[in-house]
């Protein structure tokens, strides 16, 4: 089971095993492989509950109006390594990262999403 809370500065995820937690540094438009994309910086602290280590990476959260879903890009780690670091099998772990970043896509507001597809069709026009 997955605990889940978002404010506006912060998302938290928590199961048996995993807390994650998403500061949100800073939201607007930003840009992806050169395509423009409504943008998250997020901070996040990844912790082992059974081990209490933890790991710190900084990502971009993107929303792609084409493919409706975020897009999380990481700097500063690797979640396989810390992973499998931990004598963890990054298969596992996966089934939870996978539902983390289903619902970090909540970080952008309807109103957010319904402003990016407009400002999408004026640049396709």
């Amino acid at each position: 089971m997955m605990e889940f809370k978002i404010s506006e500065k912060e998302m938290i995820f928590e199961n048996e095993q995993y807390v994650t937690i998403m500061i949100i540094n800073k939201k607007g438009e930003g840009h992806d492989r050169g395509e423009p994309r409504l943008r998250c910086a997020v901070s996040i602290t990844l912790q082992v509950k059974e081990t209490g280590n933890e790991l710190n990476l900084r990502a971009n959260i993107y929303w792609d109006t084409n493919y409706p879903k975020t897009h999380l890009i990481f700097t500063g780690g690797s979640l396989v390594d810390f992973i499998e670091e931990q004598d963890l099998k990054y298969d596992k772990f996966k089934e939870y990262w996978d539902k983390v970043k289903r619902l970090a896509a909540n970080v952008f507001t309807d109103e957010e999403i319904l402003e990016y597809r407009k400002m999408m069709n004026i640049v396709k026009a």
